[in-house]
């Protein structure tokens, strides 16, 4: 009865050990794992399908706009369609600056896609482009407006 006690509470302790040792082990593998949770978007950054933007506060010309995404590791946001717009305009009502810019007769995205004229008509003489509710529209870029960037989320 004395050995079956002192054998119980070796193998009772051996389990316990064990269990220790497990719990250590896969909180060491959680924590790792976790440089895979970060948040999909950096803070003030806000994030709609797969993509993250950053809507300024102060109005700054075309290049300026385009030099803080681009610090940023973004563009001046690359809109691909209308709902895209539509998001936009639910968190700004303030006419901002996108990553699009006429170069002689034809327009051209900042991240080099393909401007598409059959998804968006722009208005507008000018030489870079700002984006309007149901429009984009084109203008001198030493203009100032605010501006959006866009950039791919982290997955």
């Amino acid at each position: 009865s004395l050995l079956l006690d002192t054998t119980t509470r070796l193998l009772l302790g051996a389990i316990a050990v064990l269990l220790f040792a497990i719990l250590v082990v896969m909180s060491i593998l959680a924590s790792k794992g976790c440089i895979k949770c970060e948040a999909p978007c950096p803070e003030d950054w806000l994030l709609y399908g797969r993509k993250c933007y950053f809507f300024s506060e102060e109005p700054r010309d075309w290049n300026t706009g385009r030099q803080y995404c681009h610090t940023h590791e973004a563009v001046l946001a690359v809109i691909q369609s209308q709902k895209e717009l539509e998001f936009m305009f639910k968190f700004t009502r303030r006419e901002p600056w996108i990553g699009l810019r006429r170069v002689g007769d034809e327009f051209h995205w900042v991240n080099g896609d393909p401007f598409d004229p059959d998804t968006f008509t722009i208005a507008g003489p000018g030489e870079c482009v700002f984006v309007e509710p149901t429009r984009l529209v084109s203008t001198e870029c030493l203009m100032t407006r605010p501006w959006v960037c866009s950039k791919m989320a982290y997955t």
